[in-house]
């Protein structure tokens, strides 16, 4: 059994903001960016590339109004309902929970998000410096399979765009193990597991330099680390 200790963030310890039709629990930003969330010690400062993290959800048919990135790559986890899109990217697409829209901002996009119905709509929203500046924007969508994590930035073979990080996201059957032998961050989505022997639920924000993570049930995962 791993024995390396961790960190766990518990999510409902964390003030919890927002803005328009969001609300959201800010769980990781980087110094690099954020130089005032290096006096945060209730929060994770990153791995790497890997500079911000929130979960939240977006309100009833409400949302995040047309606002501008530039040289970002945005995971955005669709838990449940359905997410639609307007803007310099993706226009028009509705992303249904379980799902991820990875949008590689570049040179510059616009774009806004918001639930499609009179449910609420439960995300996350992850962003990563991209391997260098000046990228032409895109955007990807990925559905999700239970029993599976898809490699949504940074996997081989030019299935994601590339990345310096990996990040895998998906749905963990009853009885099987995710090992990772190096620094990681990782965020329990739904249902409980024992990482490295301590249990850990929907919720909880992981990091630590290996993890071994067991079902005791099914789960949702995020996992990020340096590619």
């Amino acid at each position: 059994m791993n024995t390396q200790p961790l960190r766990i963030i518990h999510r409902n310890d964390l003030p919890v903001g927002g803005f328009a039709g969001i609300v959201e629990t800010h769980m990781v930003k980087s110094p690099l960016i954020w130089k005032d969330a290096k006096n945060r010690k209730d929060i994770s400062h990153g791995l790497g590339d890997f500079i911000y993290l929130a979960s939240g959800y977006f309100k009833p048919n409400e949302g995040a109004p047309l606002h501008p990135h530039n040289d970002v790559d945005i995971v955005s986890v669709i838990l449940n309902g359905a997410v639609g899109h307007k803007g310099s990217l993706g226009d028009g697409t509705v992303i249904e929970g379980p799902g991820v829209q990875v949008q590689r901002a570049g040179t510059g996009m616009q774009h806004a998000e918001f639930s499609m119905n009179n449910t609420k709509a439960e995300i996350l929203q992850i962003w990563f410096l991209p391997p260098e500046t000046g990228l032409e924007p895109a955007y990807q969508n990925f559905a999700l399979k239970q029993g599976e994590l898809a490699t949504v930035l940074g996997g081989n073979g030019g299935e994601s765009f590339h990345s310096n990080m990996v990040c895998q996201v998906g749905y963990i059957a009853k009885g099987q193990t995710v090992d990772c032998e190096q620094p990681f961050i990782a965020m329990i989505t739904e249902g409980t597991a024992k990482a490295n022997g301590v249990s850990v639920q929907a919720g909880d924000l992981i990091e630590g330099d290996s993890l071994e993570l067991k079902s005791d049930d099914d789960f949702g995962l995020v996992l990020i680390k340096s590619k």
